[in-house]
């Protein structure tokens, strides 16, 4: 089986108490009254060291025909078995290749943050998995998007997001 990968879009404040909040909250400190702070101030080694794993980083190219992840945490390595290190986005083989770059796009336009509740599944014989997650703006020059922070919080209570996710879904069929 290949992966298989599903998310939904939710609000910011559904992840807050999650490591995701810990990540949103250094990432609006840094950013003071500007859209989104630099690279050079969102500093990783900053992180709590059981985040800094899950996190990765992509850098926007071209406004955002496409992205080249810079940095794809050992944990996710191990969650997702696979590095993306170096790799451009579009060149991922994956049903779900489509819908990244359209939420990638997305923060490059808004320049704003988004939060997600993933299902995940790395492959054959690999568990089902469930969390949250939340993609953050960073900008060299406070006008345009040029690299977005990811992370994934697979430190929580998978059933609880497991039931939230199913949750969601139920909540957007009856829209």
């Amino acid at each position: 089986m290949a992966q298989d990968f599903t998310s939904r879009e939710v609000s910011i404040s559904d992840v807050l108490e999650t490591g995701c909040g810990l990540i949103y909250r250094y990432w609006d400190d840094r950013r003071g009254s500007r859209f989104a702070p630099t690279w050079g101030e969102f500093r990783l080694i900053d992180l709590a060291g059981h985040i800094i794993p899950y996190i990765r980083v992509a850098d926007v190219i071209d406004g955002g025909r496409d992205f080249k992840y810079r940095f794809w945490g050992t944990g996710l390595g191990a969650v997702r078995a696979l590095d993306r290190t170096g790799v451009h986005l579009s060149e991922v083989d994956s049903p779900r290749t489509k819908t990244a770059l359209a939420e990638f796009r997305r923060i490059v336009s808004e320049k704003a943050c988004l939060a997600f509740v993933y299902q995940a599944q790395g492959g054959l014989n690999r568990r089902i998995l469930h969390a949250p997650s939340i993609r953050l703006p960073l900008s060299s020059d406070g006008r345009a998007v040029d690299k977005i922070v990811c992370y994934t919080d697979f430190d929580i209570d998978a059933q609880a997001w497991r039931r939230f996710f199913e949750k969601s879904a139920e909540s957007a069929r009856d829209r």
